[in-house]
């Protein structure tokens, strides 16, 4: 999209103003906003108006007023829309006079809604987090205010208002799942009010007893999601059918590789796989394990901790196959982003890796006789289910997952050195039911 001209724009201090569109949506009719950047942040109060591009906006910046246009509708309409201008103008100079502008100000005194509240705070970490993380975040505040309304006092915030929002959601149909992960979301916007001493301690909603707090649910886990051993052996020994083309054969193979090197790779998903990394922990093993660090919400109390994947030989073979070669810090698998750096297209990159490998596994199971929609959720269960089923240790399980916090995470590598995390890591391809 080109340039959009403004209709106006001014400079108060340090603080850029214009009357433009909002283009951070494509969509066939933009909406007018007074944009304002200050430091290289930028809001945008909309006026109600919105034009196609570049038609109607043409238009109304070339409305003038003057002779037969001067009682133009169209023209009036521009007018209006620079009154609205004005308005914030007036109210950033007057800001500015008392010392105390700032955007979070102008837009409490633009809009009547204040980040001090509840629902603001809660926008405020919207606004901080990532893309990925916010949908979820935001779909929670969705829920929030729909019951609540935009502008939720801290005085109201307690174990009977969350109570009543569990009520709620249940009662319009939310399954334990989805009401956890906005409670989730709830919790963290809870724990930056109580750092910012916006609540107090006493106030805090979300605990372990069902007497005193609210007690977060867990989506109903299923035992049934994951492959026992057999199943798995019979997978990794898997010979497409003559009838498949060469091609079809070629990705649904992969699919299957992808999905066992997430196995036998200690569960990992596929945006840790697309950021894996040969970094010095691999050469000093000699080759023989991968190590990555699993960021955790800088919003929880939990640690980074360090995976540490042992490269046992049916992984090996299949990284032979298909990782880069070895290079210091070089990605293992540079072909699932083939290059992209952008955080948005990464995450779609992902979502389609995994939504491409659930969709060629369907007819592979379908061929096994395998009664499920395999996916890479299967693998990372699978990998801790079996090794528990197995005999390992709960301690090593937890950690190789990233399940742990740090003080369990200092230990791990003097209590598990590098031959009893091999052995334990070959467990997951045998099949302990045989010797019972």
């Amino acid at each position: 999209m080109k340039t959009i001209e403004p209709i106006i724009s001014d400079k108060l201090e340090t603080v850029h103003i214009s009357l433009t569109l909002d283009t951070r949506k494509r969509e066939d009719k933009l909406p007018v906003a007074v944009r304002i950047n200050q430091n290289r942040k930028t809001i945008y109060y909309r006026t109600g108006l919105r034009c196609s591009v570049p038609v109607e906006w043409e238009k109304l910046l070339k409305a003038t007023g003057r002779g037969a246009n001067k009682s133009n509708a169209l023209y009036i309409e521009k007018e209006n829309q620079l009154a609205i201008y004005d308005r914030v103008k007036k109210t950033i100079i007057e800001l500015q006079r008392r010392g105390e502008f700032n955007l979070d100000k102008l837009k409490v005194a633009l809009t009547g809604r204040s980040a001090e509240t509840f629902t603001g705070t809660w926008l405020s970490v919207i606004e901080s987090k990532k893309p990925g993380t916010a949908e979820s975040y935001t779909s929670a505040y969705k829920s929030f205010t729909s019951y609540f309304g935009e502008s939720v006092d801290f005085s109201r915030v307690s174990v009977d208002l969350i109570r009543r929002w569990s009520e709620k959601m249940k009662a319009d149909g939310k399954t334990n799942t989805t009401i956890g992960v906005y409670m989730r979301a709830c919790r963290v916007v809870v724990n930056v009010c109580v750092r910012k001493g916006q609540l107090q301690q006493s106030q805090y909603p979300f605990g372990k007893s069902f007497e005193e707090k609210f007690v977060i649910p867990k989506g109903r886990r299923r035992r049934e999601s994951y492959l026992d051993v057999s199943t798995i052996n019979r997978l990794l020994g898997f010979k497409a059918p003559k009838t498949w083309s060469k091609p079809m054969t070629a990705v649904r193979l992969q699919a299957i590789d992808m999905w066992m090197i997430s196995y036998l790779g200690n569960g990992l998903n596929l945006a840790d796989m697309a950021l894996l990394t040969y970094d010095s922990h691999y050469f000093q093993s000699g080759g023989n394990e991968l190590k990555f660090i699993r960021k955790k919400t800088m919003d929880t109390t939990d640690e980074d901790i360090e995976i540490i994947i042992p490269i046992i030989p049916e992984l090996r073979r299949l990284l032979d196959k298909h990782a880069a070669k070895p290079v210091e810090d070089g990605l293992v698998f540079p072909f699932i982003l083939n290059g992209n750096t952008d955080e948005i297209k990464v995450r779609k990159l992902v979502a389609q890796w995994n939504s491409n490998i659930q969709d060629r596994l369907e007819p592979v199971c379908k061929e096994l006789g395998i009664p499920c929609k395999l996916s890479m959720t299967y693998a990372r269960h699978s990998f801790n289910t079996n090794l528990m089923l197995a005999g390992v240790p709960e301690l090593f399980v937890s950690q190789s997952m990233g399940h742990s916090v740090k003080n369990v995470t200092e230990g791990y590598t003097s209590l598990f050195p590098p031959e009893m995390r091999l052995e334990y890591n070959k467990r997951l391809l045998h099949d302990y039911k045989k010797n019972q």
